[in-house]
């Protein structure tokens, strides 16, 4: 198994989100019982991310990609918190007093680590994977960390509007659903497209990139919420 960052990616997620709870939890922003909603949320997505490891190790992945003509992966931790957010009101409130309280650049210059998508769009110019993939989501993924870096400063500095930095948390999302929805029977028919279900890449799409579009989305519902309260 060749080296990859991905899980050190996964480690990171899970201990910012965990973080930005805690603090929220210890600053009095949410209460217990909305800080354990979290916690819990997150709990269920570290168990499907080991289910992931042990699918991966076994080369489950590899074996279901030739029956099932999706990447289906990417969906479930998405299902998962979006079905908790449908039911638990407490999660809901406790989520967005997160998006509100923690401080904007740090979610966005968190966002920085897609930068990491360089070193699929390095071995796709080198002929090491063949699937068009890594260009057409790994090339924009990898943009948008860069910009990240660029956004956080201003938005130190206090040189984004509200507005923008919504549309770029937006448009972080988009440039990975947006390929993936309408062009994924296309990827799948192509013969190197099976790299994305290797281990450990696999975990890219089964928890590090979803978690990456629901900060994207968290932090964009936080800015609306915001505003919602400056216009009362």
């Amino acid at each position: 198994m060749n080296f990859s960052i991905l899980p050190i990616y996964v480690i990171s997620i899970f201990a910012f989100c965990g973080f930005i709870t805690y603090r929220a939890k210890k600053n009095q922003s949410i209460t217990s019982r909305g800080a354990l909603s979290i916690y819990i949320l997150l709990l269920v997505l570290f168990i499907w991310t080991l289910i992931v490891i042990a699918m991966g190790i076994l080369g489950i992945h590899v074996s279901l990609a030739k029956q099932i003509p999706l990447l289906w992966q990417a969906f479930v931790p998405i299902l998962i918190t979006v079905v908790a957010f449908l039911v638990s009101k407490t999660l809901r409130s406790a989520l967005r007093e997160v998006a509100l309280t923690t401080p904007w650049h740090w979610f966005v210059f968190f966002q920085s680590l897609r930068i990491g998508a360089l070193g699929s769009v390095i071995k796709g110019f080198k002929g090491e994977i063949t699937s068009s993939f890594v260009f057409w989501v790994g090339l924009p993924d990898f943009l948008f960390g860069v910009s990240a870096i660029l956004v956080g400063w201003l938005l130190l500095k206090h040189a984004v509007s509200i507005r923008f930095l919504m549309l770029w948390n937006l448009i972080g999302a988009a440039i990975i659903l947006l390929p993936i929805g309408a062009f994924m029977h296309y990827f799948m028919r192509e013969p190197g497209f099976i790299f994305i279900f290797q281990f450990p890449m696999v975990l890219a799409p089964s928890i590090v990139v979803p978690m990456f579009v629901l900060l994207n989305l968290l932090l964009a519902w936080g800015i609306l919420s915001a505003n919602k309260k400056t216009s009362l």
